[in-house]
């Protein structure tokens, strides 16, 4: 559900930007990117578009890097789980082989007895 409404935010984006961009399709500007160096003049469509490009393309590098992260994250922890598991087995092996031996033990004591 979650993702639908993303994808529904993210089409509505889009639209407006669309609708932007179709209404500044006529003026030319330049930008000063240095103090020096100044961009020939250009529609103002592709500068917005460019912009939209260069920012889904910063979001996607952020994205990725969390995920992989997430990703590194989620693999100690199932090797540290897998560890925990065979430390519990070996524990509940001790620990019935110790009830046997006490089991044996009290057997013993009370044939003694008997």
């Amino acid at each position: 559900m979650i993702g639908k409404i993303k994808l529904i935010i993210w089409l509505v984006i889009l639209l407006l930007v669309a609708y932007f961009v179709s209404m500044n399709v006529e003026p030319q500007v330049s930008i000063r990117l240095l103090p020096t160096y100044k961009t020939p003049e250009v529609p103002m469509a592709l500068i917005i578009i460019f912009s939209m490009i260069v920012g889904a393309l910063i979001i996607l590098i952020f994205t990725i890097t969390d995920w992989i992260s997430f990703k590194i994250e989620k693999l100690k922890l199932k090797r540290q789980i897998n560890l925990l598991k065979s430390d519990l087995e070996t524990c509940q092996k001790k620990l019935k082989k110790l009830e046997e031996e006490k089991n044996l033990e009290q057997r013993e004591n009370d044939k003694k007895q008997s």
